[in-house]
C-alpha cells in the first residue's frame, strides 16, 4: 500500500507556500498605500525616471544624488508600466520583499540554523520592515539586500569542499561578485559584505590566508562604489545646509546608543514611527557613556562563552550591518533623528535567524514552543498590517509622527505641505511656522512658508522667507526659482531673471526655470532671448500647455 504522508519535496513546497502568505497578508494594506514624502524625488517629479534618455543618465551622469543606478533602472522601467499608479510600485517592493524571505530562508538552512523557516518569517513579518516595503523610495533597501543574500548564496555554494560542490566552484564565484556589485549599485549599505563573508567562513571553518585572498575582489568593490557613493553624497550635502556638527566622540557614543536601540526595536517592535526624536549627545554627561560600555561588555562576554556562541554569531551580525547606518557618516535624513526603522533591515536578519533558533532549542524540550511562536508570529503580523496602514499618504503618515514626536520639525512642514495641496492656506503657514519655531536652521520649511505667503497674494512678504532659505542652503534652485517667481510678481522682471539663471546653473534642465527665465526676458523687451528659452522650456516639457501658452503669446509680440 502507497505511504500517504507527503515527501519532503511536497512538504518543502507547502512550507514555502505558508512562508510567503504569511507574509504576503502582513503587507497587504500597502497595495492600497499612494506616494509619500520624497516618493517625487525619487520617482513622482524626478526627470531621469520619466524622460526616455534618462536611463543613459542614470548610470553615467552625476545628475542624481546618489549613484544607484541599478535600483533606479527598476523604477524607470515601471514608469513606463504604471505612471503615477503608485500599486504598480508598491507591488514589485512586496514580490521583492517576499524574494528576501525566501533566500533568508534557503540561506539559514544552508549555514545549518536550526528553526531557519521561523527565522526567515520573523524577518519576513517584522514590522520594523514596513518603512523598507511600503515606502517606495526605500526599494533600493529591497533591491541591496536582494542582491546581497543571492551573492552571500554564491559565495557559500563556491566554498563548499569538493565532495559537495561538485563543480562550478568559480562560476559560483563569479556570481557572488556580480551579484554583490549589483547590490552596490542598489544600495551602498551593503559594504560590509565582505566583513559578513569573512565571519561566515570563520564560523564554519578556520580561516586561512587563502580566504583573505579571496575576499580581496569583494574589498575592492566595496571600497571603489563606496568612494563614489560619499563623493555623490558630498555634492548633495554641499548643496545643503549643515546636517549636524559632531566629533569623533560624540559620534562614537551616538553609535553604541543606536545599537541598542536597533535591538530594542527589534525585539518590542512597538511605538515605531517614520520620525524618531532627534538625539542631543552630551559627551559630558555619564549616562552617554553608559550604552557604550555596555556594548563593549557583552561583546567581550559572549566573545568568552562557548555555550553562547549562537548568540555571539548574531550579535556580531547586528552590529556589523548596523556600521554603514550609526552616523559615522552623515546622510540627509540624519538632520531630523539618527534613526530610523528602515536602517536595521540587514541587521534585523541576525535577531530573527537567533529567535528561529532559540525556539528550535526550546521545541525539543517542550511543546509550548510552537504555542509561543504562533502567538508570535500573529502579533507581528497584525502590528506589520496597522504600521502599513500608516503609509496611505503623507498626511495619515505625518500625523502619526506628530502623535508620537510633537517636537519633529521635518513632520509639521510636511504636514505643511500636505495642507497647503488641500487648499488651506492659514493652516499650512501655522504648520511652516511651527517647524521653524522648532528649528530655526530649517531652509526647506522657509522656502515652503514663502510659497505659501506667495499663494495668499503676498510675494513682498514671501521675499525675506525665500533669501533666508538662501542664507541656510546658498545652493538652492528651487528657492532662487520661487524668489524670482515672487520679483516677477512684484514687477521686478531684471532681478528675477539672475535668480532663474543661477536656478538654471544650479539644475540645468528645469523647464520651469527656462520658462520663467523667458517670461522675465519678455518682460525687459528681449524677446528673441525669450523665445529661445521658452523653446527650449517646451523641448524639456512637451506636454505644459502653460509653456506653450507663454511662447505664442512672446512669438505673436505687443
Amino acid at each position: 500500500m502507497p505511504s500517504t504522508s507527503p515527501t519532503p519535496a511536497r512538504s518543502r513546497r507547502l512550507a514555502a507556500i505558508v512562508l510567503l502568505a504569511l507574509t504576503a497578508l502582513a503587507y497587504l494594506p500597502s497595495l492600497g498605500n499612494g506616494f509619500v514624502w520624497d516618493d517625487d524625488t525619487s520617482v513622482t517629479a524626478n526627470r531621469l525616471i520619466h524622460e526616455p534618455g534618462g536611463l543613459a543618465r542614470l548610470w553615467f551622469s552625476a545628475r542624481n544624488p546618489d549613484y544607484w543606478p541599478a535600483t533606479e533602472t527598476t523604477l524607470w522601467a515601471e514608469w513606463r508600466l504604471w505612471g503615477m499608479n503608485p500599486a504598480g510600485y508598491h507591488a514589485t517592493n512586496l514580490a521583492l520583499h517576499l524574494a528576501e524571505v525566501l533566500l533568508i530562508w534557503l540561506l539559514l538552512e544552508r549555514l545549518r540554523v536550526p528553526g531557519a523557516w521561523l527565522g526567515a518569517l520573523l524577518f519576513g513579518l517584522h514590522p520594523v520592515n514596513v518603512e523598507s516595503v511600503a515606502w517606495i523610495t526605500q526599494r533600493k533597501n529591497l533591491m541591496a539586500m536582494l542582491f546581497y543574500l543571492a551573492s552571500i548564496g554564491c559565495f557559500l555554494r563556491a566554498d563548499e569542499p569538493p565532495p559537495d560542490r561538485r563543480r562550478g566552484g568559480a562560476g559560483w564565484f563569479a556570481l557572488s561578485l556580480l551579484a554583490f556589485a549589483l547590490a552596490m549599485l542598489s544600495k551602498g549599505s551593503v559594504a560590509i559584505l565582505p566583513l559578513v563573508l569573512a565571519g561566515l567562513v570563520a564560523a564554519r571553518r578556520r580561516f586561512e590566508a587563502r580566504d583573505a585572498l579571496r575576499l580581496l575582489p569583494y574589498l575592492a568593490i566595496a571600497g571603489v562604489f563606496t568612494l563614489v557613493d560619499l563623493k555623490f553624497q558630498a555634492n548633495q550635502l554641499g548643496a545643503l545646509e549643515v546636517i549636524r556638527r559632531a566629533g569623533p566622540l560624540e559620534r562614537l557614543l551616538g553609535a553604541a546608543a543606536a545599537v541598542w536601540f536597533y535591538l530594542g526595536k527589534a525585539l518590542l517592535p512597538l511605538r515605531l514611527t517614520f520620525v524618531y526624536p532627534q538625539w542631543r549627545i552630551d559627551a559630558s554627561s555619564p549616562a552617554w557613556y553608559l550604552p557604550l560600555v555596555a556594548a563593549l561588555a557583552a561583546t567581550a562576554w559572549l566573545c568568552r562563552s562557548r555555550r553562547l556562541r549562537p548568540v555571539r554569531l548574531a550579535w556580531l551580525y547586528f552590529c556589523a550591518a548596523l556600521l554603514p547606518a550609526l552616523g559615522f557618516t552623515d546622510v540627509y535624513f540624519m538632520k531630523f533623528s539618527l534613526v530610523a526603522d528602515h536602517y536595521q533591515h540587514l541587521a534585523l536578519i541576525g535577531v530573527a535567524a537567533l529567535g528561529g533558533a532559540g525556539w528550535a532549542a526550546w521545541r525539543r524540550r517542550s511543546r509550548a514552543a510552537d504555542a509561543a511562536a504562533a502567538l508570535v508570529a500573529g502579533a507581528l503580523l497584525a502590528l506589520t498590517w496597522r504600521q502599513c496602514l500608516l503609509y496611505r499618504d503623507s498626511g495619515r503618515l505625518f500625523t502619526d509622527v506628530l502623535s508620537r514626536n510633537p517636537g519633529s520639525a521635518m513632520a509639521h512642514n510636511n504636514l505643511g505641505v500636505v495642507i497647503a495641496e488641500r487648499r488651506d492656506l492659514s493652516g499650512a503657514l501655522a504648520q511652516f511656522q511651527e517647524a521653524l519655531r522648532l528649528e530655526p536652521g530649517y531652509a526647506e520649511a522657509e522656502r515652503n512658508l514663502g510659497l505659501t505667503l506667495a499663494r495668499q497674494g503676498r510675494p513682498a512678504d514671501a521675499l525675506p522667507h525665500y533669501r533666508a532659505a538662501l542664507r541656510l542652503r546658498p545652493n538652492y534652485p528651487d528657492a532662487e526659482d520661487d524668489l524670482g517667481n515672487a520679483l516677477l510678481a512684484l514687477e521686478r522682471p531684471a532681478e528675477a531673471a539672475g535668480h532663474f539663471e543661477r536656478s538654471l546653473r544650479l539644475n540645468p534642465d528645469n523647464p520651469e526655470a527656462e520658462g520663467n527665465l523667458g517670461v522675465a526676458l519678455a518682460q525687459q523687451g528681449r524677446s528673441a532671448q525669450a523665445i529661445a528659452h521658452l523653446e527650449a522650456a517646451v523641448r524639456l516639457d512637451p506636454g505644459n500647455a502653460a509653456l506653450r501658452q507663454n511662447l505664442a503669446a512672446v512669438r505673436a509680440g505687443p
